[in-house]
């Protein structure tokens, strides 16, 4: 889901702040323990990650970024209140950055707390000094669409593409929304677009099927449901699509 795309990156920063009545030496300690942490992260062994950030707040607790890498390693762990509380302190300590933001929207999507994602996905989208403000408006369009606001998630899906024309979620966005509002061939023609960005897009090939099945182009369907088994075939979209070709097929 677009959701999960939202969740990249999360945890930028390497540098990290010196933080009240900290010394050099324990600075670099820190450092030390975030750095290992991160690299644990990035092989999705999250306990060692926990140890290793919590060992760096020990040091150093007013730092940011170490705040927002124990709260995204919370928030993989689906533990949302105490994400949430992490994710605070970041924004916090931080005089509220725009990427602390963004965690925060990506959390209450999780939460299904669509209108406070929106809050949060808007002050970071409207921030000159954030990045990539494609991935937060991207963000409202998806919490929109959870509303049942397919109107004002093509507006703000439509606005992601205008930024960034190479994000390929906020094709796959628009897409879910056209086929929301039963405009299935405009809903193609955005999932294409999707593909066309990143061929191996999961997501968007199983998207692609529903809509062609909607549309009586079976061969097409299966083709797409086939694509889908290729690249993920022991997820739930790859289990949906091997239940979807028994049908087709």
């Amino acid at each position: 889901m677009i959701k999960k795309i939202l969740l990249t990156g999360i945890v930028l920063g390497l540098i990290l702040a010196a933080g009240c009545g900290i010394n050099p030496q324990q600075r670099d300690e820190a450092k030390a323990h975030y750095m290992l942490g991160l690299s644990y992260l990035r092989e999705n062994r999250l306990s060692q990650a926990m140890n290793e950030f919590r060992l760096a707040e020990e040091i150093n607790p007013k730092d940011p970024e170490i705040q927002a890498a124990l709260g995204q390693v919370l928030h993989i762990k689906e533990a949302y209140p105490e994400a949430e509380q992490r994710y605070l302190q970041a924004v916090k300590l931080s005089n509220e950055a725009p990427r602390f933001l963004n965690n925060l929207g990506a959390l209450y999507l999780d939460m299904n707390r669509w209108d406070d994602a929106i809050r949060y996905f808007k002050a970071t989208s409207s921030r000159l000094d954030f990045d990539n403000p494609e991935v937060p408006l991207s963000g409202i369009g998806y919490a929109y669409s959870q509303k049942g606001d397919y109107l004002q998630a093509v507006t703000f899906f439509k606005e992601a593409i205008a930024t960034n024309m190479n994000y390929a979620p906020a094709y796959l966005g628009l897409g879910e929304a056209y086929y929301a509002l039963d405009k299935t061939a405009e809903a193609v023609a955005q999932y294409r677009e999707a593909l066309a960005i990143a061929p191996n897009y999961a997501q968007a090939h199983y998207q692609m099927g529903l809509a062609q099945v909607k549309l009586g182009q079976t061969d097409a369907a299966i083709a797409a449901f086939n694509e889908v088994i290729r690249l993920i075939p022991d997820t739930e979209l790859g289990k949906l699509s091997k239940e979807h070709l028994k049908v087709l097929e």
